[in-house]
C-alpha cells in the first residue's frame, strides 16, 4: 500500500514538474519558467504567421540554414510579447537594420555563427546582442554596438590602429559596454585584445600629439611676448620723441 502511494506521488510530481510540450507551427512549443510559451524550431516548415499567434516570449530558430529572408518575415509579423530571439547557426549574410519594430519587448538577439560581413548603420537599441563568430572585418561595425551589451568574439576584425574609429574604441573602452574586443594586426596574426594590439602605436601618437600641442603653445607664447616687446619699444621711442 505504501509503495502504491509512492508511485502515485511520483506520478503527480512528474506531471507538475514536467512542462507541457506540443508541436505547432512547425515547432516544439513549451512553457518557460515564468509561464510564457517558448518555441524551439528545427524544421523546414516553420510557419511564422502561426507562431505570431502563440504569444511567445522566446523564439528559437537556430540551426535551420535560414538566410536574411527570415528577417523580413519576422519584421512583417507581430510578436508583441517576444523578448528573446535566437537566430544563431544559420546562413544570414546581411542585417539591414537593428529595428525589430514588430517586437516592442525584445531584450536579446542571438546572431552568432552566421555569415554577417557588416552591421547596419543605425545604432543598436537592443539591450543584448550576440554577433560572435561571423565574418565581420571592419571595426567600424562596432560603433553601432557601442551602447549595448554585445558579444563580438570570433570575428576576423582587422586592427587598423591609425583609424579614428579604432582610436575611439581604444580610448573610450572604459565607458563602453563593449568588452574584450579582439582583432588581427597582421594577416598571419592571431586575434588578440585591442588594448594589446594597438597600445604602442596609439600611445606614441598621443604622446606626439601632446608634444605638438606644447610646442605650439610655446611658439604662440613667444609670438605674443615678441609682439608686446615690439609695442613696448615703439612706445618708448614715441615717448622719447615727444619729450624732445
Amino acid at each position: 500500500m505504501e509503495m502504491k502511494n509512492i508511485y502515485v506521488l511520483l506520478g503527480f510530481l512528474t506531471l507538475v514538474s514536467c512542462p507541457t510540450i506540443y508541436f505547432e507551427c512547425g515547432c516544439f512549443i513549451s512553457e518557460s519558467i515564468n509561464g510564457f510559451p517558448k518555441a524551439n524550431c528545427k524544421s523546414s516548415d516553420i510557419d511564422i504567421k502561426c507562431l505570431s499567434h502563440q504569444e511567445l516570449e522566446t523564439l528559437g530558430l537556430s540551426g535551420n540554414r535560414l538566410n536574411e529572408t527570415i528577417l523580413s518575415k519576422l519584421n512583417s509579423t507581430e510578436f508583441e510579447k517576444l523578448e528573446h530571439l535566437d537566430l544563431s547557426n544559420n546562413m544570414i549574410t546581411r542585417l539591414s537594420s537593428f529595428k525589430f519594430n514588430t517586437m516592442p519587448r525584445l531584450q536579446s538577439v542571438n546572431l552568432s555563427h552566421n555569415l554577417l560581413t557588416e552591421m547596419p548603420d543605425d545604432p543598436c537599441r537592443i539591450p543584448f546582442i550576440d554577433v560572435s563568430h561571423n565574418n565581420l572585418t571592419d571595426m567600424h561595425s562596432l560603433v553601432v554596438l557601442f551602447r549595448t551589451n554585445a558579444i563580438t568574439k570570433g570575428n576576423p576584425f582587422l586592427c587598423n590602429c591609425s583609424s579614428p574609429t579604432v582610436k575611439r574604441l581604444y580610448t573610450t573602452a572604459s565607458h563602453s559596454k563593449l568588452k574584450n574586443i579582439e582583432c588581427i594586426l597582421h594577416d598571419s596574426d592571431q586575434p588578440k585584445p585591442l588594448s594589446t594590439q594597438c597600445h604602442k602605436e596609439i600611445e606614441q601618437n598621443q604622446t606626439s600629439l601632446l608634444e605638438s600641442i606644447i610646442l605650439y603653445c610655446i611658439q604662440y607664447f613667444n609670438s605674443i611676448t615678441l609682439f608686446f616687446l615690439i609695442m613696448f619699444v615703439i612706445g618708448v621711442v614715441l615717448l622719447c620723441k615727444k619729450i624732445k
